[in-house]
């Protein structure tokens, strides 16, 4: 750094080089000494780390990430341990004998050589996972609720099926013709269809949460309606590869925890790719059979969903809460619906705070009582743009969504 600052020190005019020499040498030496400080945190910061490392060591716990609000939770190694093996047992997993990543990958590879029709040659080795490992169960606390259950996220990215899982997600999306009538595409689209409703004295809200949907997906029942909405837009061959692919993608739906190997007797991988659009075609499909009934008839006014979260906007005159929750929950023997009523005119649902007010809905930002807020140190090794996404997200809500003036003032 000295030898290029005196380099360009010397391109200027001579009697110049003399003050700049004096300014750069001043800010070498500020330079200097704050790498020096520098120094001197990281030590420290690497000090705290072990610190606390042998800290958890010694009280046999341990850290994990909370569900939501960018929170760490502190958690003893047997009381996770308890919460995973809870889970595994309350759905029915089967502890598998061995490990079934290599036979799984002979499937995988034989599968793509029979999809001539949707799978090119040369996208065969793309495809093929060149080191598969088995999936991993890793917890997340969900601190917003009670009895902090914890929400499975398994990571599927070394498992044999992965890469086919996301190029056949696209391919889905191509040959399928999924309406999405009833999904919400975010918050802030909600948000203005929300204000443009008349809200009558008999309105009400209520919102439902479908608990672990994923794991509870009929894999059979799902086929089914693929198949038949596959057979609409394409050729018999096209059609019967795509569900080829899409069962052996299905049935390699396992992980390993605690050195053990799981797999469920139904519902599907929860960190695949695929797995999203998988539960929108039986959701959907569920929607139009059922859901479409309730609102022709008028049992509900409205109905929105965002995954497996659901608002609906019903008439006391006509329904009560407790008959919709019954007559949802017997729309399919495999989805159990939470409900959550209004308390005092408001509601949440996503980052929504939906209160009644007027024959209209007032819209407020929600954030759970977890929420942290954390963003990313400024003075940490990012760069400047990763610093400032969170911001300019938070600002561009902020402006997006119909606040009243006190609202955004307070945002």
């Amino acid at each position: 750094m000295i030898s290029e600052t005196e380099q360009a020190i010397k391109k200027l005019d001579t009697k110049l080089q003399a003050p700049y020499r004096i300014l750069a040498a001043k800010k070498l030496k500020q330079i200097n000494t704050t790498g020096k400080q520098q120094n001197i945190l990281a030590k420290r910061q690497a000090y705290i780390l072990k610190y606390i490392k042998n800290k958890l060591t010694q009280e046999n716990a341990m850290i994990t990430k909370a569900d939501k609000g960018k929170t760490i939770v502190i958690i003893y190694v047997y009381e996770y341990n308890t919460k995973v093996y809870d889970f595994i047992n309350n759905n029915n997993f089967q502890l598998l004998r061995k490990n079934p990543t290599d036979q799984y990958q002979k499937h995988v590879t034989n599968t793509l050589k029979q999809c001539n029709q949707i799978i090119g040659k040369k996208q065969i080795k793309y495809l093929t996972q060149k080191k598969p490992r088995p999936p991993t169960l890793k917890a997340q606390i969900k601190l917003h609720k009670p009895g902090k259950p914890n929400r499975p996220v398994v990571n599927n990215i070394n498992a044999p099926a992965y890469k086919v899982a996301k190029h056949l997600t696209k391919t889905l999306n191509d040959y399928l013709n999924l309406s999405y009538q009833y999904n919400v595409q975010d918050s802030a689209t909600l948000a203005q269809d929300l204000k443009q409703l008349t809200i009558h004295d008999n309105l009400r809200l209520i919102t439902l949460d479908i608990k672990d949907l994923y794991v509870n997906i009929p894999i059979h029942e799902t086929l089914r309606i693929t198949k038949t909405l596959l057979s609409k837009r394409n050729n018999a061959i096209i059609t019967q590869q795509i569900i080829r692919l899409f069962e052996t993608i299905l049935q390699q739906n396992y992980f390993t925890f605690m050195d053990n190997f799981y797999q469920p007797e139904k519902g599907i991988s929860m960190g695949s790719p695929l797995s999203n659009t998988i539960a929108e075609i039986f959701l959907q499909h569920l929607e139009h059979t059922h859901l479409k009934h309730l609102l022709d008839t008028k049992a509900i006014n409205s109905y929105t969903r965002y995954v497996d979260d659901i608002l609906i906007i019903y008439n006391t005159n006509h329904n009560s809460p407790e008959n919709i929750c019954h007559q949802i929950n017997t729309i399919h023997p495999n989805l159990t619906f939470t409900p959550t009523y209004e308390e005092n005119y408001t509601i949440t649902f996503l980052d929504l705070l939906i209160t009644r007010h007027n024959y209209t809905l007032d819209i407020n930002i929600y954030r759970k009582p977890t929420t942290t807020d954390t963003t990313i140190n400024y003075i940490s090794n990012h760069p400047k743009e990763h610093k400032m996404a969170a911001y300019r997200y938070l600002i561009h809500r902020m402006l997006t969504l119909p606040l009243t003036p006190t609202n955004r003032a307070t945002e």
